[in-house]
């Protein structure tokens, strides 16, 4: 579960903070899903939550490289 949008920010730079928030909030939750795969010997659905896991990493890595450049 994700917490709902702020829809009241306006300026590029907070959505940005705001997207990378949602992206870190979802990927500790597919990391943590991952463990629950595994206790329960998953290996097919660990697997596939990793993959999930290491695309919203990169995704989180592309928004909080355009956070860095409004530095």
């Amino acid at each position: 579960h994700l917490k709902a949008y702020p829809i009241d920010i306006t300026s590029g730079r907070e959505h940005l903070k705001a997207l990378a928030s949602a992206l870190s909030l979802f990927g500790k939750s597919v990391r943590a899903n991952i463990d629950k795969a595994d206790a329960l010997g998953d290996a097919g659905t660990a697997d596939l939550f990793t993959g999930i896991s290491r695309e919203i990493d990169k995704q989180l890595w592309f928004v909080e490289a355009h956070v860095q450049s409004d530095k």
